[in-house]
């Protein structure tokens, strides 16, 4: 092996667990706190009762990046942040969204967002894979 080819090997694990890195997402420590965590890197898709359809789909990461899709639409990614101990916002179609975070279990992220002067509460569940999403042409 030559020096170039030996450099060149030694280095590729750096690139590789530097590509692979997920960056760390600047927060003030206050506003860190078990709940916000808990959401973080996590697919949880939402609870619509009684319809037996499928809801929209969030993954909050770690970058700031906030992930949503459904089975009718397009994916879309905006920002998003901590604002608090237990609240987050984000940015959607033009106007900033501000949620207050509850996790009663595990598996459970109940998001209660406020919406002008209305606040909405969206109830989630982490998603289990594999998972694909019902044939939507009925």
């Amino acid at each position: 092996m030559t020096f170039s080819a030996r450099s060149a090997a030694l280095a590729l694990p750096l690139v590789v667990s530097a590509a692979l890195a997920v960056p760390a997402f600047a927060v003030p420590a206050e506003a860190k706190t078990e709940v916000t965590q808990a959401l973080v890197g996590r697919v949880w898709v939402e609870e619509k009762p009684g319809n037996g359809l499928p809801g929209v789909m969030r993954i909050f990461l770690a970058d700031g990046t906030l992930v949503m899709d459904s089975c009718w639409e397009t994916y879309t990614l905006r920002k998003w942040q901590r604002t608090g101990p237990d609240s987050l916002a984000w940015d959607e179609e033009g106007a900033r969204l501000t949620a207050k975070v509850a996790m009663p279990a595990k598996d459970v992220l109940v998001l209660k967002v406020k919406a002008g002067r209305d606040t909405l509460e969206q109830r989630y569940v982490a998603a289990t894979a594999p998972y694909l999403c019902p044939d939507m042409k009925r």
